[in-house]
C-alpha cells in the first residue's frame, strides 16, 4: 500500500497549488473600491452618493441626503394647483405618518410628484388630483437597489468642452427608473451646480407632504431644521392665497416654482419629450446649487490601471495549467500503465531532473563567452 501513497502525494500538492492560484482573483482590473460607484454609461448598481465615482473624480452628495422638494404653482380656470417635486439622491423617500396609499407614490421612490388642490380664499390645499412616481427604485433592505442612473462631470467655464455644454463646474445626474405614468417613461435630470456660499438644503419651500428626515449625520447634527428651512407660517400661507384670489381669474397661469431668493434647489420645468426610439417620455429638471460639486471639494482623479497588468495574469494562469494538466494527466497514465512511483510518475522524469543541471551549463557557458569576448585579441607576448 506504499505505492499508491507515493501517487497520491504527488498528484495532491499539484492539485493544492491549482486550487490556491484558482481561489485567487485578479485585482488590477478595477478602477474604484467596492463601495463606490462609477459612472461611464447606464447602471442599475448601488447608487452610493457619499461615494460617487465620475469620469475619475470622486463626488461626496451625502450632505444632501434626505427628502428636498420643490413646490410649483399654475392655474388653470376654475382650478388652482400646487404640485410638489420631493427629491432623495441618497435613499428611497418616506412618508411621515399613516398615508393612503393612493395618495403616495410607492415604496422605493426616489423622485414623486404630487399635484394639490389650492384653496385661495382658505389658503390651503384641499384634494389630491394626481400622484406621479418619476423615478421609483427597488424595495431591497439596503435601500439602494435598482435604480437606473448615469453621471457625468460638468467641467469649468475654462475648459474647451465647457463652452460647448453651456455649464458651470458641477455634475449632472439623469436617474431613471421602472414604472410609467401613462403610458409614458419617466426620468429626472438633476444638474448639480457649484456654488462654494451654499450647502443644498437653503430656501426649501414647505410643502403640505410631509416626508420622514434622514438620521443625524455624523457630526451628530439633526438635520430636520435644514430640510424645513423653507416653512412658512399660516400668515404666509393667507398672504399668498389673498394675492391668487385678487389675481384675473379669467386668465391662466403656467406652471412656475414659488421660490425664495437664495433658493438652492430649483425646478426648471417637467417636460413631455421623446426618447431614442420616438417614444414619448416625461422628463423633470432641477438645478441644484451646492459646494459639494465644486473642484475644491472635489478629491483628486482616482489612478486607473492599466489593463495590461490583467492579460499577463491570465495568461500566466492559462500557462500554469496548462502545464498543470499535462502533469497530472502524464502522472496518472505513468501510474495506471507503468506503476511507476516518485520521481518516474512525473512524464519525462529523466529531462526534469536534468533541468537544473542544464541550466548550470547554460550559465556557465554564458559567463565564459563574456569573459572571452573582454580578452585582448592578436597574439600573445613571448
Amino acid at each position: 500500500m506504499k505505492g499508491p501513497s507515493g501517487w497520491w502525494s504527488g498528484s495532491t500538492l499539484t492539485s493544492l497549488l491549482l486550487l490556491l492560484l484558482l481561489s485567487s482573483s485578479p485585482t488590477t482590473t478595477a478602477t474604484s473600491s467596492p463601495s463606490s460607484s462609477t459612472a461611464t454609461r447606464a447602471s442599475t448598481t448601488p447608487l452610493t452618493c457619499d461615494n460617487l465615482v465620475v469620469d475619475g473624480h470622486k463626488y461626496n452628495l451625502g450632505a444632501l441626503a434626505g427628502p428636498h422638494a420643490v413646490v410649483t404653482s399654475e392655474y388653470t380656470p376654475p382650478t388652482h394647483h400646487n404640485t410638489t417635486y420631493t427629491i432623495d439622491v441618497c435613499g428611497p423617500l418616506v412618508r411621515r405618518g399613516e398615508v393612503d396609499r393612493a395618495e403616495r407614490c410607492p415604496d422605493g421612490t426616489r423622485v414623486c410628484a404630487i399635484k394639490h388642490r389650492w384653496d385661495p380664499k382658505a389658503g390651503k390645499t384641499t384634494d389630491i388630483d394626481q400622484v406621479i412616481p418619476i423615478v421609483v427604485s427597488g424595495t431591497g433592505d439596503d435601500n439602494k437597489a435598482a435604480v437606473g442612473w448615469e453621471a457625468k462631470r460638468l467641467p469649468r467655464d475654462d475648459d474647451g468642452s465647457a463652452t460647448q455644454d453651456g455649464k458651470k463646474e458641477g455634475l449632472r445626474l439623469t436617474l431613471t427608473g421602472e414604472t410609467r405614468y401613462q403610458q409614458r417613461a419617466q426620468r429626472a435630470v438633476v444638474e448639480f451646480r457649484c456654488n462654494p456660499d451654499l450647502v443644498g438644503t437653503e430656501g426649501e419651500w414647505e410643502s403640505v407632504d410631509e416626508y420622514v428626515p434622514p438620521k443625524k449625520d455624523k457630526e451628530g447634527h439633526d438635520r430636520r431644521r435644514e430640510i424645513r428651512i423653507g416653512r412658512r407660517d399660516d400668515e404666509e400661507k393667507k398672504k399668498d392665497g389673498d394675492k391668487k384670489d385678487g389675481d384675473n381669474e379669467s386668465e391662466s397661469t403656467p406652471e412656475k416654482q414659488l421660490k425664495k431668493d437664495m433658493a438652492a434647489l430649483v425646478w426648471e420645468g417637467y417636460k413631455r419629450e421623446r426618447d431614442g426610439n420616438g417614444a414619448e417620455m416625461d422628463t423633470l429638471y432641477l438645478t441644484w446649487y451646492t459646494k459639494q460639486v465644486c473642484d475644491a471639494a472635489v478629491d483628486e482623479p482616482v489612478p486607473e490601471t492599466s489593463h495590461s497588468s490583467g492579460f499577463f495574469f491570465w495568461l500566466f494562469v492559462i500557462g500554469f495549467l496548462a502545464v498543470a494538466s499535462y502533469l497530472i494527466f502524464g502522472s496518472w497514465i505513468n501510474y495506471t500503465r507503468y506503476g511507476a512511483r516518485g520521481w518516474d510518475l512525473l512524464p519525462h522524469g529523466d529531462m526534469i531532473r536534468d533541468i537544473p543541471y542544464l541550466m548550470r551549463d547554460l550559465i556557465r557557458r554564458i559567463l565564459n563567452t563574456l569573459q572571452s569576448t573582454g580578452s585582448r585579441g592578436g597574439y600573445s607576448a613571448v
